[in-house]
């Protein structure tokens, strides 16, 4: 029988997800208040998430900065996620999945997770004081959405050709490295 609302007494805080995840054999996060069960990856989007785990992890190479690839996770007081990549400057625990400083955040954009990834996701990580950007890959199409933080406020602004360019930390990630192996609607 599929678990429904009505047969599961659903988490209703980060607090009481962790304690109810920690019993679940599926992978879940918590965003905007409510359980997500994370579905399978496709191809296409596993491609891209490995590529983009791998171009930051050269791009960073000798800078005292690691991207982590699909199992670093991101907690904080409303949301428990599992992003796509994330890169941290900071030391890490090698006690827990979390990454408490994380700079940059990367979501491989899917069909049913669009919402969260340009919506609530993106409400919730905002409010982190290391992180620095936060990228949307599309999976159908080469566009990478980028915020960048500027002081107290967020700059936004889609690459679509060429490279993909960071200032702090410094990077430049060509996008035909990030979409290597992807197909790309014409």
């Amino acid at each position: 029988m599929a678990r429904t609302a009505q047969t599961v007494d659903w988490p209703r805080t980060v607090a009481a997800f962790e304690a109810w995840h920690a019993g679940q054999p599926d992978r879940w996060e918590f965003i905007g208040g409510q359980p997500r069960l994370m579905a399978p990856a496709s191809m296409q989007h596993t491609i891209i998430k490995n590529n983009a785990g791998f171009a930051f992890r050269q791009a960073l190479a000798d800078q005292e900065c690691t991207a982590l690839v699909d199992g670093a996770q991101i907690l904080t007081d409303d949301i428990s996620a599992i992003p796509d990549v994330v890169v941290t400057c900071a030391p890490i625990d090698l006690e827990t999945p979390v990454i408490a400083e994380p700079v940059i955040i990367i979501e491989v954009m899917s069909p049913s997770s669009v919402d969260d990834d340009t919506g609530r996701k993106w409400l919730s990580y905002r409010k982190i004081a290391s992180l620095k950007h936060y990228i949307v890959l599309a999976q159908d199409q080469r566009l990478v959405h980028v915020h960048s933080r500027a002081g107290d406020l967020w700059r936004e602004r889609f690459i679509g050709t060429g490279s993909l360019t960071l200032d702090d930390p410094p990077l430049c990630v060509d996008l035909d490295t990030l979409y290597a192996g992807a197909e790309m609607a014409a």
